[in-house]
């Protein structure tokens, strides 16, 4: 199993409709960071168990943390937005033990331990 832990800017969309870059005034999306913590297995028999285990995780999750949890085809997703002006390097450090501790209990759980 595999963790990726990253922080990304959404863009904003190009051309003319709401929320694109061409309307006047700013689109809802900036102003945004999306923190997302991954975690892949190649083996289906673990990806499976993982998407159990998302129900679990989002229970422990308070709704106004804004994190959603998406099940993939590989794996599950976890995104966290954060306003940029809130965000900082002890949000990013939260973010990054909060990550690393549901790592660590999915692959306690996939070894058997």
């Amino acid at each position: 199993m595999e963790m990726q832990i990253r922080s990304e800017t959404p863009r904003a969309k190009k051309g003319w409709g709401m929320g694109s870059t061409m309307m006047a005034g700013g689109s809802k999306i900036r102003g945004v960071q999306l923190l997302i913590a991954e975690y892949r297995d190649p083996i289906e028999k673990n990806v499976v168990i993982m998407h159990k285990l998302s129900s679990v995780f989002m229970s422990m999750i308070k709704s106004e943390d804004d994190i959603v949890l998406t099940e993939e085809d590989y794996g599950i997703k976890i995104t966290k937005t954060v306003a940029s002006e809130n965000y900082n390097n002890d949000i990013w450090d939260q973010w990054v033990v909060f990550s690393r501790r549901i790592y660590d209990n999915i692959n306690k759980i996939l070894k058997g331990k």
